[in-house]
């Protein structure tokens, strides 16, 4: 009976060495899996057996082997939640950095075609008209280089509007991404409170659940409460409970001219996003672009408006006409000219109509007042810092751009200084994370060659205690047979 239960116990040694293998493989296989933490199994010695009583009346107890306890997982909550915050600052930064590059492109001083160089053709084109030499080839050059920066601005104006479609597009693409993760933690809560619920531990799913909740917390500012199961809170409101969540949907919002709002699909309520990448686009479509087409429209208006009351006060060498030089395309008729609006006067393709003289043909050739006075119109002061003042400002045209291009500059270095904050704080975390949860090669190859010796001699013990019951079965008592 001694022998059998020997065997026993070297069957246990080699069944817990052979699933310590197993876990140890399956670390080795994932050390690459994003998300994935290292598992261990903790092995402790079985309840031992009551064999009687010593001599001395001792209780005596004998060793039953050894029994696989836990396959445990090592993951410190902490630092998930620490990370998560991190992240959600990540998100709304590195979201407000490309936002603020792709503008940085739209307003591409760099080139040939950008407003900044448009704008100073135009008032160069001015300057040659109101010299002596200035005639026909200066009138021309006036006109294209006017009609290249009207068309310099709609060309800024229409990639603007682009780009708010572009980051109405990623908002609802966001929301469906948000969508899928809550509905897939919701699935792995039930897996997990069905596979835990036989008393075994279901690593593998908690590792990807973790993983989905990671990704969601740079999209929007979360919160976890852990208990059987885990449940989610979204800007205070639970997106995942046990196994039902909760969904965002897009609506045209009236407002915005058709572009989207959040709100949430089960009681229709409208969503304020906060934080996290959805905010990042929420500021950059509706704040940032908003705020830096505004700035170029009050540019666009105080050209248009300077120009045509000094262009409107001239003539040229054809009639006695007085135009104005720039019109607004869907109403010529108006004087409200914008970015959206502006455009050159047809009337003006016959060069001779360009107003350069004070005086009425057709004796004002040498007459340069009026283009004298476009030319002085560069220089003069007509910008506040949000807006165009026709009667005082503190910058002129030139001065009010650049404070535009500075003004994306600082946002952008600004959006680009904190990412890379939030970024170090990242990696920092995600090593401290590492250090617990990262599967290391060289541990376990050292766990493999320790439970295979193990095995190995779990399994010499079992060939031994053969050898014992053959000999006890099959030898003893053959004597004198």
């Amino acid at each position: 009976m001694g022998s059998i239960g020997s065997l026993g116990i070297a069957v246990s040694g080699l069944y817990a060495n052979q699933r310590s293998l197993d876990v140890t493989g399956h670390n080795i296989s994932n050390v690459n899996t994003p998300g994935y933490s290292r598992q261990s199994a903790i092995q402790a010695s079985s309840f031992p057996q009551n064999i009687g009583y010593s001599g001395a009346g001792v209780r005596m107890q004998r060793g039953t082997g050894v029994d696989l306890m836990l396959i445990q997982q090592y993951r410190d909550e902490f630092l998930d939640i620490k990370f998560r915050r991190a992240n959600k600052e990540l998100g709304y930064w590195d979201a407000k950095q490309s936002g603020v590059e792709e503008l940085e492109a739209i307003f591409n001083d760099l080139s040939e075609e950008g407003i900044q160089s448009a704008m100073e053709k135009f008032w160069n084109s001015w300057e040659q008209l109101s010299k002596p030499t200035g005639r026909l080839t200066s009138r021309a050059l006036v006109k294209e280089s006017a009609i290249a920066l009207v068309e310099s601005l709609q060309h800024a104006d229409q990639l603007l509007k682009n780009f708010r479609k572009n980051k109405d597009s990623e908002i609802k693409d966001t929301v469906q991404r948000i969508n899928d993760i809550t509905k897939r933690v919701a699935e792995l809560n039930d897996m997990i409170m069905k596979v835990e619920g036989s008393g075994a531990m279901a690593n593998d799913f908690r590792d990807e659940r973790n993983l989905l909740i990671d990704e969601l917390s740079a999209l929007a500012d979360v919160q976890v409460v852990y208990g059987k199961s885990v449940s989610v809170l979204m800007e205070g409101r639970a997106v995942v409970d046990l196994n039902n969540y909760e969904e965002l949907e897009t609506v045209p919002d009236p407002d915005k001219n058709g572009l989207v709002m959040l709100r949430w699909k089960s009681d229709k309520s409208s969503v304020s996003i906060q934080h996290g990448r959805m905010k990042a686009l929420f500021d950059t479509r509706d704040e940032l672009v908003d705020g830096f087409r505004a700035k170029l429209d009050e540019m666009v208006k105080g050209l248009a408006n300077e120009v045509n009351k000094i262009h409107n006060s001239g003539y040229g060498i054809k009639d006695e006409v007085q135009r104005n030089f720039f019109i607004n395309k869907g109403n010529p008729s108006s004087n409200e000219i914008d970015i959206g609006s502006i455009a050159f006067n047809p009337e003006l393709n016959d060069y001779d109509n360009i107003a350069a003289a004070m005086d009425l043909p057709p004796y004002n050739n040498e007459d340069n007042r009026i283009a004298l006075a476009i030319v002085e119109l560069r220089n003069k002061n007509i910008f506040d810092q949000e807006e165009y003042n026709e009667s005082a400002g503190r910058y002129d045209f030139d001065e009010y751009y650049r404070n535009i291009i500075m003004e994306l500059g600082r946002i952008g270095i600004e959006a680009a200084i904190t990412a890379d904050a939030q970024i170090s704080m990242i990696k920092e975390l995600n090593t401290k994370k590492g250090a617990i949860m990262d599967v290391s090669l060289d541990e376990e190859m050292s766990n493999l060659i320790r439970f295979e010796h193990s095995y190995n001699a779990s399994a010499r013990m079992i060939n031994v205690m053969d050898e014992m019951l053959d000999i006890v079965v099959n030898r003893l008592g053959i004597i004198g047979r």
